[in-house]
């Protein structure tokens, strides 16, 4: 199982390694096949706002995105399914998530001043973790159920690497 980090951005500095290792964590929570990959992506404003344009028809910048190439059938045109590309090829990525540093430091403020940057990244790729694993914040009940999850994921999480 693993994480790729690309850090596509140079706005803030990041500690990819932090970053990789409670992501890995929170990725094994839900997937356990050892031949797959996540990957997350830093990029800048510019950059997922295009994306964000480009997928949800929103223009502005955001700050995550994930896609999950699970329930994404249309990746599969060349072949049958996940378990035909593992076959194939050995591994499957499960998905991928994008994080804005930029906009989610400019959004530090309205979580309270409990929360610092990592503890906001770490959200966020848990939030993402959740789409990439059919889970929907679109009804009341969904959205309950997702943030339940992410509470306890980012706990989890602080306990297990002492993070904040």
């Amino acid at each position: 199982m693993e994480v790729i980090i690309i850090n596509n951005q140079n706005d803030i500095d990041i500690d990819e390694n932090k970053i990789s290792s409670v992501a890995r964590f929170v990725f094994s929570q839900f997937e356990k096949d050892e031949s797959s990959e996540l990957n997350i992506a830093l990029v800048g404003k510019d950059e997922i706002k295009e994306i964000n344009e480009k997928y949800r028809k929103i223009n502005e910048p955001t700050d995550v995105l994930s896609f999950s190439y699970r329930s994404d059938k249309d990746i599969f045109g060349f072949m049958g399914d996940e378990k035909e590309f593992r076959k194939e090829y050995g591994f499957f990525t499960v998905g991928e998530i994008l994080l804005c540093p930029a906009v989610a430091s400019e959004r530090l403020k309205d979580y309270g001043d409990d929360w610092n940057l990592d503890k906001l990244l770490i959200f966020l790729i848990i939030h993402g973790i959740l789409h990439i694993y059919e889970y929907d914040h679109g009804s009341d009940d969904d959205r309950q159920k997702m943030e339940n999850e992410q509470l306890r994921l980012i706990e989890l999480a602080e306990k297990e690497f002492n993070l904040f």
